[in-house]
């Protein structure tokens, strides 16, 4: 309350200070500063407070105090997966896909596979033909994520599994497919199970 009014008192002199020319010539016991200096930031700091009459009055509240995001102003989370499909592994959209409760089909393929590549078109049919919007899959490249499959036991490529879990470390392997040759019937079946 001591410095509300004290840049009460201030700010109309300042006022008339500048009006009439003069600079004021008190003494500031803060060194360093001149007391024009201190008065304009007084001023200003007055004016920008919640203590101006001018300014605000004493039942409103500053506009960002309890002010929610309208839907206009919130920003929809990119999803970095697409429901119902199959597409290249990655860990973010993995986990994500997870986190949003989606069952995930993994098929651990490896590019110098030659039954890898019989069975892709396979799966993408499957995938075509049921267009589930809870299922989500991935190819994860059978010589790079062993992570992947160590976790869910998987010892050769050309294995498709169906795992659910709310994070990759909670996720458990729900179903095997393979490995070995399959038809688009087999995949399709797979992901209806």
């Amino acid at each position: 309350m001591k410095n509300i009014s004290l840049t009460i008192g201030i700010a109309p002199l300042l006022l008339l200070a500048a009006c009439n020319g003069n600079q004021p010539q008190a003494q500031n016991p803060v060194e360093g500063n001149q007391p024009s200096q201190i008065a304009q930031q007084e001023a200003s700091e007055y004016a920008s407070s919640s203590a101006a009459p001018a300014a605000t009055s004493a039942s409103s509240k500053p506009e960002s105090a309890g002010k929610r995001p309208t839907p206009q102003e919130q920003k929809p989370v990119a999803v970095s997966y697409k429901a119902g499909a199959i597409q290249p592994y990655s860990d973010a959209a993995y986990k994500q896909a997870l986190a949003d409760g989606k069952t995930v089909v993994i098929d651990f393929h490896a590019n110098w596979c030659p039954i890898c590549k019989v069975n892709a078109p396979h799966i993408q049919a499957a995938f075509d033909a049921t267009h589930d919007p809870n299922v989500v899959g991935f190819i994860a490249d059978y010589d790079t994520e062993t992570a992947l499959e160590d976790q869910f036991g998987v010892s050769s490529q050309s294995t498709i599994v169906k795992v659910r879990g709310n994070d990759p470390g909670s996720a458990k392997k729900i179903g095997t497919l393979g490995p070995g040759p399959l038809t688009t019937e087999q995949v399709t079946a797979f992901l209806q199970s």
